[in-house]
């Protein structure tokens, strides 16, 4: 696949997105490749006539390159997923397990993608869908996740199933749906598995169940999660790659399966699956506070 134009998406509140991201449509202009991206972003970095709107953005682009961390990577496979532009994400964040090139790597990342050094690869998004009264009232799509969870001072009940099975009822601080690629995030520090990449499924989760032997379960990609929530009291919410939030009400409807659309990712040469997984949450384990600070700043 050959790259000609290149829409980037910047995190305007990374210290280093400014420089970096002027550096970027430098890179573009030397490698013969054009840029182009949001009018905010443009704006942002002093090149307002590089500035396009969304859907224009789309159509136009071939490679879509995030700058932040992996929250900035998410938001840009959720844009531009529709229109099957793969994503490459640089990190500016701390962990960055998605992202695929480092700041002092960019020179070389250029260089790889103009060589054809990479790897495409596609990852599954799911589906979450709400039901109010029998009438569907709203619909995401999500790379990582979907979480039915509470507000500070709530108890929450989600009643689960798996298709029309009944699976079990987990009191606590709700559920997490996650994708393969999800397995990682928010699905792994409340006790998930990790998973590959590679696989169809979902991984649901519990958050805080008051019950010992709750346990993460991973279903087939042919296999729909349905819930039904109540709480006692406070906020019900269905949160959506930890970036889009949706009020929840009592005994609203809940489900999650897997999505028909793909996210399309470049990896480059040294950065694969698990290489990621050994060095980042390796790093982020074992580092000390002192290291971690200084990586986080």
């Amino acid at each position: 696949m050959i790259f000609k134009n290149i829409a980037i998406l910047v995190n305007k509140d990374k210290d280093q997105a400014y420089k970096l991201g002027r550096r970027l449509v430098t890179y573009c202009h030397e490698h013969a490749l054009t840029a182009a991206m949001l009018p905010a972003d443009a704006a942002f970095l002093g090149y307002s006539e590089l500035g396009r709107p969304l859907k224009e953005l789309r159509e136009w682009s071939d490679l879509v390159i995030s700058l932040g961390g992996d929250g900035t990577l998410l938001g840009a496979a959720r844009l531009f997923a529709p229109a099957g532009v793969p994503v490459l994400g640089i990190n500016l964040g701390h962990l960055g397990f998605l992202t695929a090139a480092e700041p002092e790597h960019v020179e070389q990342m250029f260089l790889d993608l103009v060589a054809g050094r990479y790897t495409l690869e596609q990852h599954n998004l799911l589906k979450a869908e709400v039901q109010r009264h029998g009438q569907k009232v709203a619909e995401f799509r999500a790379l990582n996740d979907a979480v039915i969870t509470k507000g500070s001072f709530s108890r929450i009940k989600v009643i689960c199933y798996v298709d029309d099975q009944y699976l079990a009822t987990y009191q606590g601080d709700g559920v997490i749906v996650a994708t393969a690629t999800g397995s990682t995030a928010y699905s792994l520090s409340a006790g998930g598995p990790v998973v590959s990449p590679d696989l169809d499924c979902l991984i649901i989760t519990p958050i805080c169940a008051h019950a010992l032997g709750t346990r993460s379960l991973v279903i087939s990609s042919r296999e729909i999660f349905r819930a039904v929530v109540s709480a006692d009291k406070g906020e019900l919410i269905l949160t959506v790659d930890g970036q889009e939030l949706y009020p929840l009400e009592q005994e609203d409807r809940i489900q999650v399966s897997l999505s028909a659309e793909k996210v399309k990712f470049i990896r480059l040469p040294g950065h694969e699956f698990y290489y990621a997984l050994r060095t980042r949450l390796q790093d982020s384990c074992f580092k000390l506070p002192e290291e971690q600070k200084n990586s986080e700043d």
